[in-house]
Formats: C-alpha cells, sequence, structure tokens
C-alpha cells in the first residue's frame, strides 16, 4: 500500500483505511483501459489522484468512495462545488471522527457496543479511530463491524469462505466485495441478500457492478423502493407509523428501514403485516437467546429464524421455554382482565410491606402483584420502585390503587431498588418480592406466622417454583469455597425432602420476608454486590450472625418465571468477582461449612449443622387419628422435634396409597416425612444416605423381625448409629388375653409367647417400654435395663359442668377384626345392652367415635338402638367438652390405654375395665370407675352411677386430671428421651 498525502492530524500509525492500495486499485478498475496498463504503484497513485479521485473512485477495500457521496449529501455537495476533492479526503481530514466508511462499517455503533470507548480514548491508545482498531485489531478478534457486518454470523453462513484467519473474515470480503462468489453471502441478519437478488432480478443482472446485494440497497438513489428482506415491508412501515413517513421525507432518516434499525425496532414497531415483533419479543426463547448473545435483536432472531420461536439445546430446555412462554401468555391473560377492575392496597397499619423493583415487564408485575392481594386479604403496603419503566408500568397507578410508587430516571437493579424501598418500610416485616412470580394461596400468612411466633427466627424463604412445575430451590446451600446450590433443583416440588421446615443457609431474595428492625439494622443489601448476585446470600449470613434463623417454608410456595436472561460471559464475570468478595468477607464463617460434594447435600441442607439425626421407622406414618399406638409415636416426634430441636426422618414400613394433598398437619412441620417410600426401599434409602443418621428409632418389636435383614445388608451405612426398640405393647400379653377370651385349649406360657415375640431383637442397643409393669416383664427377657417412656399428656379439662352434658363416649380405632376396640363394642351390643341396658338412664346414648379400617361395617355389628356411630371425628375437643362419661369396656390390650389419658386430660370422668385399671395403675372408685371385664351387669352399674352421681363425677374428674398433671409430664418425658439419645 502506498500513503496518501498527509491528513491535517498525522496518525501515529497510519491506518490501513488511511493508505491507498494499489494493487486493489488495479484489479478494481481493471476495465478502465489507461489503468491496465499501469504497473508502477507511483504511476497507479498518480492516476488516481488525476483521474480517479474526481471520478470517485475508492482508493483502497476499506473506503467506498460512491457509498459516502450517497450516504453524506452535504458532502456530495461540497465536492461538486469544488470545495473538497473527494470523499475520501473529507473523511482523513475530518469525518473518521463520525462518519462511515463504508455501508459494512459503522463507527459509532463499534466504539459503543464493541469497545465502549470514546474517540479521545481511542485515540489515547494510538489510534486513529474506532475502524482503525477494528481494522487492526476487532476483526480478527471477531468483533461486528455494524448491524451490517457481524463476523461471527459471517463465518456462521459461510464456512467456505477463505481468508486469513489472523486478520478475520472483514478483511478478505471487503478486498472482494465485487467478486461474484461472494454475492450471495450473507453479512447480517438484518440483510438477505438472497432474498434480494431474487426480489429485484434488475439488480442481480447488474451484480458485478454493485458487487454486494447490501452494497446496492445502501446506495440506491430511490431508499424506499426495496425491501432487505421478506420481513420488512418498507411501504407497511410508512403507511402505519406517518411520523416515520414523515420524517423520512423530511431527510432524517434514508428510509423506513433505517428509522427502523434505530428505533423501531427497540420499540418493537410492526415491520411487516405478518410480523408481530411486540409478541415475539416477548417469547422466553427470544429472550434467552439475546440474553445468550445468540442474536442482537429480536428483529434479528426473526429474520434469523424465520419468523419460529426458537428452543433449546436438549428437550428439557425447550419444555422449559414451552412453559415460560405459557406463564407470560397468561400473565397477559391476566393482565387484560385485571386492567379492567383495579386492585386496591390502600391501608393504614399494614401487616407487612411488599418491597418490589420493576423495569418494564407490565404483565409480569400485575400478576404478582394481582396474586398478592387474592391470597392475602389483611392490609399490607406495597412499595414499588420503577426503573425507569417504558411501557405501561409508567402509568400502573391506572390499574393498582394505594401503591407507595418510587420513580427513578435509570434502571437501577434490585439491590439498590430493594434498599431504597426498605427505606420506606412502615410495617414489622418486610418482604423483598421479585415481579416475575406468582404468590400461592397461603404463602404470605404462613411466612407471616413464621416471624410473629418464632423470635429466633429472622427471615423466611419460599419453597421456589419454576414454570415447568419443577423446584428451583427448597432452601439453599453455601459450600465453603463460597459456592451455592439451590437444594432439589429440579426435584418435584411434592417430594417428601422438600416439604418440610428447616433452618438454611439462604434464601433467595425472589421472596424473602425479614424483619423489618432487623433488615434496617443491617442496612439492608450490601452495594458492595451491585449489580447482581450474591446479595441474597450476604444478606442471609449476616441475619444468622445476628443469632437469627433463616428459615424454609415449605408453605411459603411462589411460582417463578426465573428468566435467566443476560449475557453468560457477563453474568460469569460478575458472578466470579462477588464470589470472590463474599468468600473474602465470610472466610471465617464459611470455614466450617461443608466442601462442594453431592455427598454432603444431605448435611449441608440446614444451617443447624450439629443438629443429630434420627430416622423413625413405624408401621404406618404416626398420626393420631390412627389411634393403636400411633398418638404416643406422634407425641415422641413432637417432643424429638419440638423440644429436642433433633432431625427427625419419618419412614413408614407401608407408605400411604396416595400421594398426600399437601403437607401433613398433625406432624411437626420441621420434620422430614418419607411419605413415598415404604420397605421396599429401605435399604437403597439407607445406603443413599449412608452415614447421616445416628439414632434408627424402631416402633413396635414386631418390626424388628422386618427390619434386621435389612439392617444387616445396611451396617455400613449405619456406622455409629444406635437402634432404640420402641415396643409400644408386648403385643403377647393382649394376644395371650383374646386367647383366654376364646377358651383356647393350646393356650401357651407367657414366658413362651414372650420368647417368640423378641426373638430376632439381638441388634438392639436400647429398649422402651410404655409402662413401668411392661419394662419390668420385658428386661429378664431382653438381659438389659428397659426405659420407660409413657404418654404426654397436658391437662386441659372443658368447663361445661355435670347438668349441662350428656351421653356416653366411647372414642378408639378399628384397625382390624381382632381389634380390642371392636370386641369391646361387640361385648357392649351382644352382652350388656340387651341383658342390663335397663340399668342405663333412657336417654343416654353410647355415642362411637374414631378410625375405621377399610371393610369394617360397624353399623351391622352394632345394632343396638342406644348406639350413635359417629364415624372418624378430626376434632374430639368438642365431643370431650359435650359428654358426660367415657367408657373403654376394653376386655384384651397391652401396653397404656391412651384414649384414658386424653379423655382424662379432657376432665371426663371414665368407666372402664379392671384390665385398664391394672394398666394404667391408677385406684378404683377414686381416679376412675371400674368393674370387671367378665361382668356386663357389674359394668352396667358403674355406667349408670357414675353417669347419675353429680358428687361421683366431679370426684373422678378431678382426681383424674391430677393423676395426669402428675404422671404425664411432658419434662419427665424429655427427661427419658434425651437419656436414651445421648
Amino acid at each position: 500500500m502506498t500513503p496518501m498525502d498527509q491528513p491535517t492530524e498525522q496518525p501515529a500509525a497510519k491506518p490501513a483505511w488511511w493508505r491507498f492500495d494499489a494493487a486493489w486499485y488495479r484489479r478494481r478498475y481493471a476495465f478502465i483501459p489507461a489503468i491496465a496498463d499501469l504497473r508502477d504503484e507511483a504511476d497507479i497513485l498518480a492516476f488516481y489522484k488525476e483521474c480517479g479521485e474526481p471520478l470517485g473512485h475508492s482508493p483502497n477495500p476499506f473506503f467506498d468512495e460512491e457509498w459516502y457521496r450517497q450516504a453524506y449529501a452535504d458532502i456530495d455537495e461540497a465536492i461538486r462545488a469544488h470545495q473538497v476533492p473527494s470523499g475520501f479526503a473529507h473523511y482523513c481530514a475530518e469525518g473518521f471522527r463520525d462518519h462511515n466508511p463504508n455501508g459494512f462499517f459503522d463507527e459509532l455503533f463499534y466504539r459503543k457496543t464493541q469497545l465502549g470507548l470514546s474517540l479521545e480514548e481511542v485515540a489515547h491508545h494510538g489510534l486513529r479511530n474506532g475502524y482503525d482498531h477494528f481494522l487492526s485489531y476487532g476483526a480478527r478478534e471477531g468483533r461486528d463491524a455494524s448491524l451490517f457486518f457481524s463476523s461471527a454470523l459471517f463465518l456462521k453462513e459461510n464456512p467456505d469462505f477463505l481468508h486469513d484467519t489472523r486478520l478475520g473474515p472483514f478483511i478478505a470480503f471487503m478486498e472482494n466485495l465485487h467478486a461474484p462468489e461472494n454475492a450471495a453471502r450473507r453479512t447480517s441478519w438484518f440483510f438477505d441478500p438472497v432474498w434480494y437478488l431474487r426480489a429485484y432480478p434488475a439488480v442481480s443482472d447488474q451484480i458485478q457492478e454493485w458487487g454486494h446485494p447490501l452494497r446496492h440497497y445502501l446506495i440506491t438513489t430511490a431508499p424506499t423502493a426495496f425491501d432487505p428482506l421478506p420481513f420488512f415491508s418498507e411501504r407497511f412501515y410508512a403507511t402505519s407509523h406517518p411520523d416515520v413517513a414523515q420524517a423520512v421525507a423530511t431527510g432524517a432518516f434514508r428510509n423506513g428501514y433505517a428509522h427502523f434499525l434505530q428505533y423501531g425496532q427497540q420499540e418493537a414497531r410492526r415491520p411487516h403485516p405478518q410480523v408481530d415483533l411486540a409478541a415475539y419479543a416477548k417469547d422466553p426463547g427470544v429472550i434467552e437467546a439475546i440474553g445468550l448473545g445468540c442474536y442482537p435483536t429480536p428483529f434479528a432472531a426473526y429474520a434469523a429464524l424465520s419468523g419460529t420461536l426458537p428452543d433449546g439445546k436438549k428437550p428439557a430446555e425447550s419444555a422449559e421455554l414451552h412453559c415460560r412462554r405459557a406463564f407470560r401468555l397468561l400473565a397477559d391473560v391476566r393482565t387484560s382482565t385485571l386492567m379492567a377492575r383495579p386492585l386496591d392496597f390502600s391501608c393504614d397499619l399494614p401487616d407487612f410491606s411488599v418491597v418490589m423493583v420493576v423495569h418494564d415487564q407490565f404483565a409480569f408485575t400485575m400478576t404478582a402483584l394481582s396474586s398478592l392481594r387474592a391470597t392475602y386479604p389483611g392490609p399490607m403496603q406495597v412499595i414499588l420502585i420503577d426503573g425507569a419503566s417504558r411501557d405501561e408500568t409508567s402509568r400502573i397507578e391506572r390499574y393498582v390503587h394505594g401503591l407507595d410508587i418510587v420513580r427513578l430516571a435509570d434502571n437501577i437493579g434490585f439491590l439498590a431498588g430493594s434498599n431504597a424501598g426498605l427505606a420506606r418500610v412502615a410495617a414489622p416485616y418486610v418482604l423483598f418480592l421479585n415481579n416475575d412470580v406468582e404468590v400461592f394461596p397461603g404463602a404470605n400468612a404462613a411466612a407471616l406466622h413464621r416471624l410473629r411466633q418464632e423470635a429466633r427466627t429472622g427471615a423466611v424463604g419460599a419453597k421456589l417454583i419454576r414454570t415447568t412445575g419443577q423446584l428451583q430451590e427448597a432452601g439453599s446451600i453455601i459450600w465453603n469455597d463460597g459456592t451455592t446450590s439451590g437444594y432439589l433443583r429440579d426435584a418435584s416440588p411434592l417430594c417428601p425432602e422438600a416439604n418440610y421446615a428447616r433452618a438454611v443457609d439462604f434464601c433467595s431474595g425472589a421472596f424473602l420476608m425479614v424483619r423489618t428492625e432487623l433488615a434496617k439494622a443491617l442496612h439492608g443489601f450490601d452495594p458492595h454486590f451491585s449489580p447482581a448476585y450474591y446479595e441474597d446470600t450476604d444478606l442471609c449470613v449476616r441475619i444468622r450472625q445476628q443469632g437469627f434463623d433463616v428459615l424454609y417454608d415449605p408453605d411459603v410456595a411462589v411460582l417463578h418465571y426465573e428468566s435467566g436472561s443476560g449475557n453468560p460471559a457477563d453474568i460469569d464475570t460478575i458472578l466470579g468477582r462477588n464470589i470472590g468478595r463474599f468468600f473474602h468477607r465470610h472466610r471465617d464463617e464459611i470455614a466450617g461449612y461443608y466442601t462442594r460434594d453431592s455427598a454432603n447435600l444431605l448435611r449441608a441442607r440446614t444451617s443447624t449443622r450439629t443438629q443429630k439425626h434420627v430416622l423413625f421407622i413405624e408401621d404406618y406414618l404416626p398420626q393420631p387419628a390412627i389411634g393403636a399406638g400411633f398418638p404416643r409415636s406422634n407425641d415422641i416426634v413432637r417432643l424429638m422435634v419440638e423440644d429436642l430441636g433433633l432431625h427427625v426422618t419419618v419412614y413408614p414400613v407401608f407408605p400411604p396409597r396416595e400421594a398426600p394433598a399437601g403437607r401433613y398437619r398433625d406432624l411437626p412441620d420441621r420434620a422430614e416425612i418419607i411419605w413415598d417410600r415404604g420397605i421396599a426401599d429401605l435399604d437403597a434409602f439407607l445406603h443413599a444416605r449412608s452415614g447421616y443418621y445416628d439414632v434408627l428409632w424402631i416402633g413396635r418389636t414386631h418390626n424388628a423381625a422386618r427390619l434386621r435383614p435389612i439392617i444387616a445388608a445396611c451396617r455400613a451405612a449405619l456406622t455409629d448409629c444406635r437402634i432404640i426398640l420402641d415396643t409400644e405393647a408386648i403385643a403377647s400379653l393382649r394376644e395371650r388375653g383374646r386367647m383366654q377370651l376364646e377358651n383356647r385349649p393350646d393356650l401357651p406360657t407367657l414366658a413362651t409367647m414372650l420368647r417368640h415375640e423378641f426373638r430376632a431383637t439381638d441388634f438392639i442397643d436400647r429398649f422402651v417400654a410404655v409402662s413401668q409393669a411392661e419394662a419390668d416383664l420385658l428386661a429378664p427377657e431382653v438381659h438389659c435395663a428397659v426405659a420407660v417412656l409413657g404418654h404426654v399428656k397436658t391437662p386441659a379439662p372443658q368447663p361445661r359442668s355435670f347438668a349441662a352434658r350428656a351421653h356416653f363416649l366411647f372414642v378408639g380405632a378399628i384397625q382390624n377384626p381382632q381389634s380390642p376396640n371392636l370386641d369391646a363394642l361387640t361385648w357392649l351390643n351382644d352382652q350388656l345392652l340387651p341383658e342390663y341396658g335397663h340399668l342405663l338412664p333412657p336417654e343416654a346414648r353410647i355415642r362411637v367415635a374414631g378410625h375405621l379400617a377399610e371393610g369394617i361395617d360397624l353399623a351391622s355389628i352394632l345394632t343396638h338402638p342406644r348406639f350413635d356411630l359417629l364415624g372418624f371425628i378430626e376434632d374430639l375437643g368438642p365431643l370431650y367438652e359435650s359428654h358426660r362419661v367415657f367408657i373403654a369396656p376394653t376386655r384384651f390390650a397391652a401396653g397404656i390405654p391412651y384414649k384414658i389419658h386424653e379423655a382424662a386430660a379432657h376432665g371426663l370422668p371414665i368407666v372402664a375395665t379392671d384390665l385398664l385399671c391394672q394398666q394404667i395403675r391408677w385406684t378404683a372408685g377414686s381416679d376412675l370407675a371400674c368393674a370387671p371385664s367378665n361382668s356386663p351387669s357389674t359394668f352396667a352399674a358403674a355406667m349408670n352411677k357414675s353417669y347419675t352421681d353429680e358428687a361421683l363425677w366431679n370426684t373422678l374428674r378431678r382426681n383424674a386430671v391430677h393423676r395426669i398433671f402428675m404422671e404425664n409430664r411432658k419434662s419427665t418425658s424429655l427427661d427419658i428421651l434425651e437419656s436414651l439419645l445421648d
């Protein structure tokens, strides 16, 4: 290349665009005979200066004289007036600052989007302008020259293009722009050369003259007569947008497409009658593709994909895109109805405040606000931080009344916006809430209840559910290297592991309710983590450092769009930086956390790292309504979880036949309830949780025989795990009593039955009995001390008087045809009532309540007219309060009767058989009325006296309540449990 005359300001190094390229010039204008004969570079340069420049020739492949004169009419006029010799001379002298040298490079676009530098900053690096940088460095780095030339796209669309990879494709393309084989090469999604040549055959016929279809489009003197690609109609755009037509007519824009590229596509104006760009731009797949850098704008994506929607690379990603599209569509549909009926958040004294930071996405915001209003009818303050929204959000007060709106000049993001909102909070609790969520019913009330009832809880986070129905997180984990994991991501929100409350390392800021006083004392989110990532993690760590828990509550459920938009490289840069900042700041705190490893997930899922882990195995999930010893098991689980602070996993031998409709409300919400697995899955379960449990609690002796081979196979997974057998009741006593009633001639000795019952307990470390009598009986058989753990009952006598009560009450579950309760009721029906019913007051009914197993038809068994069959009753309190006497005609049983203690705790006098009296060791006639189980007449007489003698009734009631107070204290059971578990 030969240097030109020096421009007015000589650059330190001569740019490629500034030089005269003799070899290229000779090839480009070879059709001129005078040039064809020239060989010497100096002669060719002289020809250019004398003839070529006045004729409008270009001096090198990087500057297009013809395009420059067409693009800048004022310069063309100056040339015609002989004020400047050529466009190139003008460009070298001053145009390089802000003019473009050809249609393929855009100076301002390049400096702004590819460099982020001003002209002065570029010059500081010894470069003339952005074009100088591009030709020297940017082209080989794969940077984009303009909207009309993308280096990455060019290489993707033209894999056969030969070029020096050290220089990049742009230089070779410009050097060979007029080569026929390059006419169809696509340089940008904003122009389709193949379609253009087909649409305009005349251009195709003269393509060698124009060099490339895009060059024709950018040079033609009829710029509004041609469309650049099939998805833009110049005529339609001008007709549909009169303001654009006027701007084009006045010369503000070359044509409608120039306006569209600069403004229209950002405004989502319709470019073609069949292209709904606004709807397309909202599609989650499009948003994600743009965020990932696949396309520069939604219109570019539309052009690249011919109007189809992008899908994920994997089937799961594709499914998520479809779900996000559905979420967005439903948000639009919901918003269209909400706009007709305004929401109202006006209030005086809010229960809690909501801080929501928004930027556009009006339909999302309306969806979030409507779910807030629909799921919590009480007063709340909603603070909306609007970061310079341009859509209907800027007028949201038309559709939502009572908002506290803060309008900002810029989109300052979640962190800074949340802190701005925190300063305006008036309620004792503040909810930081994303606008791309839908709050489920009960979520706000549940979070509020936690903070009101649990003084130790400083913040409550949600079960975040993605649009696919899969979990985003069920609480989150911080590892000792500062990285984090959302627990159970991709799992089902219904899985047991996601449905128990626990203290965690942190919860996402998408839904985080915090005590306002605490949040303000900590100054909200730390700006150190601006603009995003780790601000919620840091806040939760600081909350825990103040002595509070951050609680994950599964009752707080939120559907989260989780757009995930953004350039991965940018995200990785910010994320990496903030991980470093977080680690540096909290290094001492997290040093004791677990190493990032899937093997540590179970222990790391809670922040209470010193907590003991108990695996509690029972026949069925211990729900009190089942009866048959399950109320006591339920109490034990509650003591472990709520009073001793243990992590308890409840595992049934026989799982429920159907999935629960929700969380088990009759079990502690901090207990992990494995409802979806049973004994067949226990081996795999124990191996998957190898080394996790400190205590294995087995309920009922018969389960020892069932579990013995499984535990033997899993010994390596149960290292250092204490195994405790809670006998619940010695079944041999119950079975032998039944056999005696049946007058069985082959009645075995009790010792023989005990040996058989406890034959498979050699692997048990500790034994538990329900009463001292059974403990004394069991100890010689198992050759060790046996702990006694009875019932836990707190006296709660109902105040209703003797005269205000009526009828007898029987409460008991019937699990099978051999049930002691069924035998008792049958005895009443068949032996007592027919012969001795006349001894009872005629108005007194016998009312029966309790769980019935499938297949038990109580109505066909209890045929006497005195019976009222109530079935299962959820809340027995009103029954205990309204009835006068509780009856327990049990003839065979083991353990101690829970129903006796429950009735006594409610202040209901009891008539029981001598068997039950012996089991609980109460005084007959003082603590309860008692009668032999083989004397229906005596039992009937006891029922009558207790029912009719008010003085006796009051004595029995008072003494029974005192017994409960003395013998069934929680503190006693807690002491025994602690000694067992230590």
